[in-house]
């Protein structure tokens, strides 16, 4: 057993989120990242993006609805039922492992996951490339909100470097949840023989892994056109020395958040990340104050390296009343 085998089987049983990181790779897919100006000139200037606490998340039920859907589908007979029997053949009483496991996670799960929110940039129609999307401006970064839109290689890069992982939301009720994990059922019972190879502890590890994000990127369908993706960070789970702590006040509230420097590892295979390379463009949602945050984050990339930031930097014009 070796890491390369450990990771094709991590493959085999993560349909969804590899269908939708090769879908973004060949679309050469953009991201965006709306945030209020305030923050966005923290990131240009500390050269970092912060992560903040699930539990301080717009709506915290979205985590709670990821739970809810993985615990319907594990305590079906026709779905988890399936699954129990399929690990407990591999070894008895690797399901009651797997459930222990993950109930153990409960509190790196919901208290100490951290998270930043990224979200598919534009619908091959000039609007959304234009001026952005009218429901992210209306949720996210206040009256002076701007969104980043950035290239996608170190979120889409399979490097370890970090021990941040990329996640793209599912967005799903508990019926859509049962079909996805369905396909995991169906892929784990179609490389028994893989699952073999790498042992039951290893197969119990990559499902519990795979249990984690599926609890912290599920969303209920009312949410699917915001097309998000999440960065996920579990210091107590998976620690990085290089994503640090701080304590900050974000909305009025004081709150821990980790920071992701903008730096690459090349020799861990992670590029792409430093800001000049990163950066596609920032457009500024609508706001009296658009001059003031346009000369503002003109000048901050400028002093951070960006070339030509004056063309990085347009106002989205989108008529949206406060």
């Amino acid at each position: 057993m070796n890491d390369e085998e450990v990771f094709s089987f991590s493959v085999q049983i993560s349909p969804y989120a590899m269908e939708k990181i090769a879908q973004a790779k060949k679309d050469n897919a953009r991201f965006s990242h709306y945030t209020s100006a305030y923050v966005a000139t923290q990131i240009i200037e500390r050269n970092e993006v912060w992560l903040r606490n699930a539990l301080v998340m717009n709506d915290f039920s979205e985590v709670q609805h990821g739970q809810s859907c993985l615990l319907e589908a594990w305590n079906d007979e026709g779905v988890g039922g399936r699954l129990k029997r399929i690990l407990n053949g591999l070894k008895p009483g690797l399901s009651d492992e797997l459930a222990n496991g993950f109930d153990e996670r409960k509190y790196d799960r919901s208290a100490q996951s951290y998270l930043v929110s990224i979200s598919e940039h534009g619908s091959g129609t000039l609007d959304e490339d234009k001026y952005g999307r009218l429901s992210m401006w209306r949720a996210y970064g206040g009256e002076n909100n701007v969104a980043f839109v950035f290239k996608n290689t170190p979120f889409l890069s399979e490097s370890t470097a970090l021990m941040a992982f990329t996640s793209p939301v599912l967005y799903a009720d508990s019926g859509r949840f049962k079909v996805e994990f369905t396909r995991v059922v169906d892929n784990l019972e179609a490389h028994l023989g893989l699952a073999a190879t790498i042992g039951p502890d290893k197969v119990r590890q990559v499902i519990e892994n795979a249990f984690h994000f599926a609890a912290l990127s599920t969303k209920h369908p009312g949410f699917a056109e915001e097309r998000e993706w999440r960065v996920i960070y579990s210091p107590t789970m998976w620690p990085s020395e290089r994503i640090l702590s701080d304590v900050t006040t974000v909305g009025g509230v004081p709150q821990r958040i980790y920071k992701i420097p903008l730096v690459n590892h090349p020799d861990e295979g992670f590029l792409g990340a430093t800001l000049p390379e990163l950066l596609d463009e920032i457009i500024i949602g609508p706001s009296e104050n658009a001059f003031s945050i346009y000369d503002a984050l003109v000048l901050k990339l400028e002093a951070a390296g960006v070339p030509k930031p004056w063309e990085k930097v347009r106002r989205s014009n989108i008529p949206l009343r406060r």
